[in-house]
């Protein structure tokens, strides 16, 4: 009879042994999943963002302007507020572009009108078309510019869609998130609806709500521990994949944003799991009796 009794126990607790790793497997894919979600979408914003930072746009001199000067005037224009990076032209490499783009040496015909130019992109908040003519007149002020050229059909088309995708990414995002919370909320639900006469027969007994709430927090606690363990390990190990297979879309220069990211995920599994616990333990301390059955 001993032997029976210590084989059914071995039985159960077998079974709790692999439902917990069932939830923790469960938790931790969800979060995974979530975690993949949250990187795809900031590191899709920040690539988007990059691509705006790209638009170069170029600053022309008249031809008697030196280029100490100009190179002075670039200078200025690194202290501004609204400029990303700029690169000074020099005149010789105009020409040779300008030689290379008509297809011969113009300047055996003509005196050569080209002069250096200055090259650079502004920062994300001033890349578009309003902005940028704002920029362009401040620019223009000085009596050294000649003209302050860009591919305004290029800028309208890019930020104008710039906004929706980020939007789009963000809606996407959201809703995955929501369906993957609810998915592992059900679970943890559904692993303390089974328990549901225990937690009844324990309160009938005399004993506390607290004491009844108790063990069902620490375990989804230390659930939520392991699974979001398991989850930042597995998100920071698909990251270091994808920054070898796509280097320009998973960039590792922001790590601060990163590692904040993983503890996110981390800190989310437990609170999550913790909550959730708290509360479908306490619909069930709370239940009527005859709804027990349903």
């Amino acid at each position: 009879m001993a032997t029976s009794q210590s084989s059914l126990d071995k039985i159960t607790r077998t079974r709790i042994f692999f439902s917990s790793i069932g939830s923790v497997v469960s938790i931790a894919l969800t979060m995974f999943f979530i975690g993949t979600l949250v990187f795809f979408a900031f590191f899709s914003m920040k690539y988007i963002q990059n691509l705006s930072q790209k638009v170069e746009v170029e600053i022309l001199f008249f031809s008697e302007v030196k280029e100490a000067d100009i190179m002075a005037f670039e200078q200025q224009l690194k202290t501004k507020s609204y400029i990303s990076q700029s690169r000074f032209c020099s005149k010789a490499d105009n020409t040779a572009e300008a030689i290379k783009t008509i297809g011969n040496d113009f300047t055996e015909i003509i005196t050569n009108p080209i002069n250096a130019s200055i090259l650079l992109s502004v920062t994300p908040e001033y890349a578009n078309a309003d902005s940028l003519r704002s920029v362009a007149k401040k620019i223009k002020q000085n009596h050294i510019v000649q003209d302050f050229e860009y591919p305004e059909s290029i800028v309208n088309t890019v930020l104008k869609n710039f906004l929706k995708v980020q939007l789009s990414i963000v809606v996407v995002c959201s809703i995955f998130m929501l369906i993957s919370m609810i998915l592992i909320g059900n679970s943890l639900r559904l692993n303390i609806y089974s328990k549901r006469f225990s937690i009844k027969s324990m309160l009938l007994i005399g004993a506390t709500r607290a004491f009844v709430r108790k063990p069902f927090i620490i375990k989804g606690l230390v659930q939520g521990i392991w699974g979001g363990i398991i989850a930042s390990v597995l998100v920071a190990l698909t990251l270091w994949e994808g920054s070898i297979l796509l280097p320009e879309f998973i960039d590792f220069q922001y790590i601060i944003e990163t590692s904040t990211l993983l503890a996110f995920i981390f800190i989310f599994s437990v609170l999550f799991t913790v909550v959730v616990s708290f509360f479908s333990v306490n619909r069930y301390i709370n239940i009527n009796r005859d709804d027990l059955y349903l």
